[in-house]
């Protein structure tokens, strides 16, 4: 299971190299495919499960959702013009294998919202159970919604907001003979 330090390196990793290539000048340039497009590499019907799942994972709240900022888009891009074969084929066997574990109690894409909420909720708990060995597409797949949306302007400026100390700090607390070490 990764920790939030090792997300945070490769969200890093992730901003960081996509800026540096950009200054390279034969770098591919990665155009993400506008809302309500036909996917340059997703079938329709991927597509459609892309979209679902990322507004699973990131809903909209007080902050934008992953279909707020095109998620979708920018990973039906990011394979488009950037990953190689072997990265494409992974990734669309990841699709192939969660859509079929989703919809084991129906249709996941006509599924109501809680009943969608719930598959997804029982995926992710199997995926990421600690000695879970299967589902590494899966856990890349919600990889690449997290990393593609905190890497748009909307997931960057409005979702990452440090906070040095959450809640409240006292740094003047007084210590008894018996807390002392």
């Amino acid at each position: 299971m990764k920790t939030r330090r090792d997300f945070l390196r490769e969200l890093i990793i992730s901003v960081g190299g996509v800026s540096a290539l950009s200054a390279c000048g034969d770098a591919p340039v990665v155009v993400a495919t506008a809302t309500g497009e036909a996917g340059r590499f997703h079938t329709a019907e991927e597509l459609a499960l892309v979209s679902r799942l990322a507004e699973l994972i990131i809903p909209h709240t007080e902050t934008p959702g992953a279909l707020d900022v095109n998620v979708p888009g920018y990973i039906d891009g990011l394979m488009a013009d950037w990953a190689n074969q072997a990265t494409r084929t992974n990734y669309r066997a990841a699709l192939g294998d969660i859509e079929p574990r989703l919809s084991a109690n129906g249709d996941f894409l006509t599924l109501d919202e809680a009943g969608a909420e719930q598959a997804l909720a029982e995926l992710d708990r199997a995926a990421f159970a600690e000695a879970a060995e299967e589902l590494g597409g899966y856990r890349g797949f919600k990889g690449y919604v997290t990393r593609t949306y905190f890497a748009t302007e909307g997931g960057a400026r409005q979702e990452l907001q440090w906070v040095a100390v959450p809640g409240r700090w006292d740094p003047d607390v007084l210590i008894t003979d018996r807390q002392q070490a």
